[in-house]
């Protein structure tokens, strides 16, 4: 039993780099404009995707946000939370299918398991919202920018530990 474990490991770990979902990431690092980024992008392909579909997620929920405050006029938590239901559905999509390769679970069960997660740090946002935008009035662009980067970390590691892991890693 623990040998298969160590072979199952030894084989996710081996073929991160050349999973059939990459070959769109392959094909944009081949365009003409972008290929001077190849050696950078082969170098270390799994952090770049997470890095680009990261990126999506959370720049889904940035423009979410601005929109459902800005132009529908709601406060910056409703707006938040309205924006984290949309993304973190978008986010979810993404990184089971082109990150995360565990696909043991159902798509409903890992996409609760996703949700529940990604909530401690819906929390950790709309604490933030609520002080710095919605009671010290301070712009939600700016407020939205400084969590990303921890928002982001958190979600990493979250995603990694929690959501998307092997039942025999279990």
């Amino acid at each position: 039993m623990e040998e298969k474990q160590l072979n199952e490991q030894e084989t996710s770990t081996a073929d991160v780099n050349n999973k059939p979902q990459f070959a769109v990431f392959d094909w944009i690092v081949s365009l003409p404009v972008i290929r001077i980024l190849k050696p950078l992008y082969e170098w270390k392909k799994a952090f770049w995707i997470y890095c680009f579909l990261g990126f999506v997620s959370t720049a889904s929920n940035y423009v979410f946000t601005i929109i459902l405050a800005n132009s529908f006029k709601l406060y910056g938590s409703v707006a938040n939370v309205l924006a984290w239901l949309l993304s973190t559905f978008i986010s979810f999509v993404l990184f089971r299918y082109f990150y995360f390769d565990r696909t043991n679970n159902s798509f409903f069960n890992e996409l609760v398991k996703f949700a529940s997660a990604r909530v401690f740090t819906l929390g950790v946002e709309e604490l933030s919202i609520l002080v710095f935008v919605d009671m010290l009035k301070m712009d939600i662009r700016i407020v939205k920018l400084v969590l990303i980067p921890v928002t982001a970390i958190l979600n990493y590691f979250i995603s990694k530990v929690f959501v998307f892991k092997n039942k025999a890693e279990s």
